[in-house]
């Protein structure tokens, strides 16, 4: 398995108690570890086990006792300077982490771009009911893992799907059946209302790259039916399948819901076809124990129901 570089730096603090530099600025702050055990909420030995802990490590004593009272030494004073600052960034950032995970993250992952055809909707249902939840939808075409790894390693909440998911874990619900159709631009060459096979192979076509299994397989029978029909571009993207569609003499498969959404946008037209094209079935699926969640379940509604 590939892994990131991990600078040195960063291995040495894997091998370093961080707690123990913020038990050293309390110590600092307050020249007490009485006072330091209590803002902790820790015993007094526990502070001063930390405390030699620290001077092992620095070689120095850090602090030095004068009656009551403790002085930290010169280089406690330039290790204080020091991690202050560097100590009130982490807190920084900490804060802001807390900030921004206050609304809980929904991650829909989707093979295909056409799964999910109105999320907006989902997002004025959100606002409408206070539901306290983001969204973070990934359009995944290539390259990832399946749905059930997917759920079950947590790296998605919801997955679009075009064949059904059968885990004892997961609920997978049919939501739509999706239309294929043939479309062009609007002034395309080919100004005929209807195309037959022998037609369509002196047309150049354009095709949908899709990490789902199911899709892939229709469209190799599809393409098997065609015969010697020439695809001359291939793309992971709707969008650069809507613009080469849009801007040269291409012609390619879109949902009937796609395009609905984008024929006035890419001004395109649709061909009839003189033969059958399966539809394509869209399931949705979900961890079960998300049905115990009442502002999930609300959520779920809300894309079902869309």
């Amino acid at each position: 398995m590939k892994t990131n570089t991990v600078s040195d730096k960063i291995l040495k603090l894997a091998t370093f108690n961080l707690n123990l530099l913020t038990t050293f600025c309390l110590i600092y702050s307050t020249r007490s570890l009485t006072e330091t055990a209590e803002i902790l909420e820790v015993t007094p030995p526990s502070i001063s086990h930390s405390l030699r802990k620290l001077r092992l490590h620095f070689q120095d004593p850090l602090f030095t006792r004068h009656g009551n009272t403790i002085s930290p030494t010169v280089f406690a004073d330039d290790l204080y300077a020091q991690l202050r600052k560097t100590l009130e960034i982490m807190s920084d950032s900490v804060d802001r982490s807390q900030q921004s995970n206050k609304r809980e993250t929904i991650v829909i992952y989707s093979p295909f771009s056409a799964a999910v055809h109105n999320l907006a909707i989902a997002l004025l249902e959100i606002k409408a009911r206070k539901l306290n939840y983001k969204i973070k939808y990934i359009e995944t075409n290539i390259g990832i893992l399946d749905s059930v790894e997917l759920l079950n390693l947590r790296k998605a909440d919801i997955v679009f799907s075009a064949s059904p998911v059968m885990s004892s874990t997961l609920t997978c619900v049919l939501i739509r059946e999706l239309t294929p159709v043939l479309v062009s631009r609007i002034d395309h060459p080919f100004q005929k209302n209807s195309i037959s096979i022998e037609e369509l192979k002196n047309l150049d076509l354009v095709s949908h790259l899709t990490a789902d299994n199911m899709i892939y397989q229709r469209k190799q029978a599809l393409l098997a039916t065609l015969k010697t029909t020439r695809i001359t571009f291939e793309t992971n993207s709707l969008i650069m399948l809507l613009t080469v569609l849009s801007e040269t003499e291409c012609i390619g498969f879109i949902t009937q819901q796609a395009f609905d959404r984008y024929r006035h946008i890419f001004k395109l037209r649709v061909i009839q076809t003189q033969f059958s094209v399966p539809k394509m079935s869209v399931y949705i699926t979900y961890r079960k124990e998300m049905e115990h969640k009442e502002n999930f379940m609300q959520l779920l509604h809300t894309i079902l129901d869309d």
